[in-house]
């Protein structure tokens, strides 16, 4: 016993007699023998969980979801590599911490350990839910899912929450949205200018002999109007077809400070009270890039449009354009900065900057 009791289940003890003696020596070898197999059988069973861990841990670092597992008292168990990608820190760090009290104040990850936190101590234990954060890297959006563990007695061991960063697919979703609805658009607003126009041709051929005087500069001058118009409303109407496939891009060398030179010379002269003073102030290495001529001056117009839109009504309004050599990534590069001192953007557009047609004015 005292063999056994030291973990030497091979033991088996001679059978010399068949009285009491020897039966209680039977059941010694039948008790070794049967706690060798369980011990055996638990040896299998640590090994099957181990190897279960281990490809489960291996899994988990190789999904694009993160997952973050907690305890019962909400404090981090685990988390995988790509919790801590999307969240933008290491939250595989912060494994003893308690949910809400994550990250830096304001971040990414504290933004979201909040709100998960207060979904769980509303008694929400399981919800799939989708969170929007204005965090300091721009509008992210994350869809989120929420389960409890099993424990004991009823009480939850835990949670676990899976979530994705969706803030790309949404994006995708919409330009290809609002690509479908320019093209649609665009096809059913050309089908009526064709007839409008041959119309207004075939009045003018018809009626012009039989008028004379002013009835015939009238008519020449009305149908001359339709015809110019809507070629006009064809033009445009390409232009915003121009939205549902991807922009040609016709590349040549661009004199920029020239160009930043004519477009700011444009805006003064639209103003001649000044009540808006534009001021340039331009890098003679930021002169020559290859770049599309057209769009770049159509990309100055609009920020340069949308200035001045901001500073109507404001005194001292003043518009700074200028133009610099830089790096970013170790690549030569060359930014245009238009700044104005009007109230700037409201923070909660920040995300939605450069979605089509959205804007806090009101027309």
């Amino acid at each position: 016993t005292r063999a056994v009791a030291k973990g030497d289940l091979d033991l088996r003890l001679p059978l010399t007699s068949h009285d009491e003696m020897g039966f209680l020596v039977h059941s010694f070898n039948d008790m070794t023998k049967r706690l060798r197999r369980a011990r055996e059988d638990q040896q299998l069973a640590q090994q099957s969980a181990e190897s279960e861990r281990a490809n489960l841990a291996i899994i988990l670092a190789r999904l694009s979801t993160g997952v973050v597992s907690l305890e019962p008292d909400l404090r981090v168990r685990t988390a995988n590599r790509a919790a801590s990608m999307i969240l933008g820190e290491d939250v595989e760090e912060a494994v003893g911490e308690r949910l809400g009290e994550l990250g830096d104040k304001d971040s990414l990850l504290n933004l979201f350990s909040q709100e998960c936190l207060a979904r769980i101590r509303a008694g929400n234990e399981e919800w799939r839910e989708q969170f929007t954060f204005q965090a300091a890297s721009g509008q992210r959006v994350l869809m989120c899912a929420c389960t409890p563990l099993p424990g004991e007695a009823n009480e939850p061991g835990g949670y676990v929450l899976v979530f994705d960063d969706i803030t790309v697919m949404l994006r995708a979703q919409r330009e290809a949205a609002w690509g479908e609805v320019a093209r649609r658009l665009a096809h059913e607003i050309k089908n009526p200018l064709t007839p409008i126009r041959l119309s207004a041709e075939r009045m003018r051929h018809k009626l012009m002999p039989s008028l004379e005087g002013q009835q015939a500069v009238l008519l020449d001058r009305g149908t001359e109007t339709i015809v110019q118009q809507v070629e006009a409303m064809k033009e445009m109407v390409n232009a915003f077809s121009e939205y549902a496939r991807a922009p040609r891009f016709e590349m040549a060398p661009v004199n920029l400070n020239r160009l930043v030179a004519e477009v700011t010379e444009l805006y003064r002269g639209q103003d001649p009270a000044r009540r808006i003073r534009i001021r340039v102030a331009l890098d003679p290495a930021a002169s020559t890039l290859v770049a599309d001529q057209g769009r770049l001056r159509q990309l100055l117009h609009n920020l340069l449009t949308n200035a001045v839109e901001a500073l109507e009504g404001r005194p001292g309004g003043e518009i700074l354009v200028s133009t610099r050599a830089a790096l970013h990534d170790d690549e030569a590069v060359i930014a245009i900065d238009v700044e104005d001192n009007g109230p700037g953007f409201q923070r909660d557009l920040i995300g939605q900057a450069f979605d089509p047609y959205v804007t806090t004015k009101a027309k």
